[in-house]
Parts: structure tokens; sequence; C-alpha cells
């Protein structure tokens, strides 16, 4: 369900959930080679587990919920939700 909101601008693409993980499920490698591949859309469910090996990153499921989105928003939405949530940042280790 895709929301915006004329007052503030915040938008959302999040997708409700809808069951448990098909039997028929397939794991599906999407390469980046170049920059126009960043902008492929693409549906991330709920249940996915998303393996990204360059960078040594590893969604289990449930992470970030469903989006549908581009490759480059999902990374985005990687980014600002690892910067937003990390235990470590604003301790008194700084």
């Amino acid at each position: 369900m895709a929301f915006s909101c004329d007052f503030c601008g915040a938008k959302s693409r999040e997708v409700k959930p809808g069951g448990a993980v098909s039997d028929k499920a397939k794991k599906i490698t999407m390469p980046v080679e170049d920059e126009d591949d960043l902008k492929r859309f693409l549906f991330k469910s709920e249940t996915c587990r998303m393996v990204v090996p360059e960078i040594d990153l590893e969604l289990t499921m449930g992470t970030l919920g469903g989006v549908y989105t581009t490759i480059e928003g999902l990374i985005e939405k990687v980014y600002d939700n690892m910067k937003e949530n990390n235990p470590f940042v604003g301790d008194s280790s700084d």
C-alpha cells in the first residue's frame, strides 16, 4: 500500500504481509553491473533473505518488512535503518 502525506511529504511503500513462505518460493539473484541496474524495481517480501556478498551484508527474514522499491532505494533503506538503529552510536565510546 503506497502512502504519501501532502502536508509533510512523508512517503511509505510498505507492503502488508499475506501469509507464510510458499512452497513454490524461488531464489532470485539480481546482479548489479552498472548504474542503470540500480533503477530496477523489485518487491522485497517480509520473508525475504537478502545477501550482498560484495559488502558482507546479510539481512534475515523480517528485516525492513515488505517493500516495493528500486534496488537503489532498498540499499538506501538498509543504510538509513543501520544509521538510525545502531546501538553503538552516541554511547560513551564516542
